[in-house]
């Protein structure tokens, strides 16, 4: 009896720690962050340039953002990256931007670190198996004697 009740009080834990589990195994489906994809988007476009209207149109294509943050999003990635006391402006001829290195970076360290993870799982996998393995020969050893 305590232990169903105990069951129903932390179903929301019960839940979070199965969304763990899901993601740690990478069962989950969850696509990046609106920020990345835009920041992704950019460094994709660093050669010929990228408008604020090209760049608000794909990620409204693809996620449910409000304009107030592509317009923050956008001031604080592009125009005014941290670090530079001066406001960055577009390209005079083409009106078109350019990403800051730093955001090329923090794109490719966030790919670094998705395939991390995905390795750490399957590492992890790995070994659960090998333990298993090692369990069940040292069942059938004993089991021979």
């Amino acid at each position: 009896m305590f232990a169903k009740k105990l069951w129903i009080i932390n179903s929301s834990m019960r839940e979070r720690i199965l969304k763990s589990i899901k993601i740690f195994l990478g069962l989950n489906n969850a696509k990046d962050p609106w920020q990345i994809a835009a920041g992704r988007y950019f460094v994709e476009k660093s050669e010929g340039g990228f408008t604020f209207d090209e760049y608000r149109d794909f990620v409204v294509s693809k996620y449910k953002v409000s304009g107030g943050h592509l317009s923050q999003f956008f001031e604080e990635t592009i125009q005014s990256p941290s670090g530079r006391k001066f406001s960055r402006t577009a390209d005079h001829i083409s009106k078109t931007w350019i990403p800051p290195i730093e955001l090329v970076s923090t794109i490719i360290d966030y790919d670094e670190l998705v395939e991390a993870r995905k390795n750490a799982r399957q590492a992890f996998i790995l070994s659960l198996i090998a333990i298993v393995i090692s369990a069940l020969s040292l069942i059938v050893s004993i089991c021979k004697n």
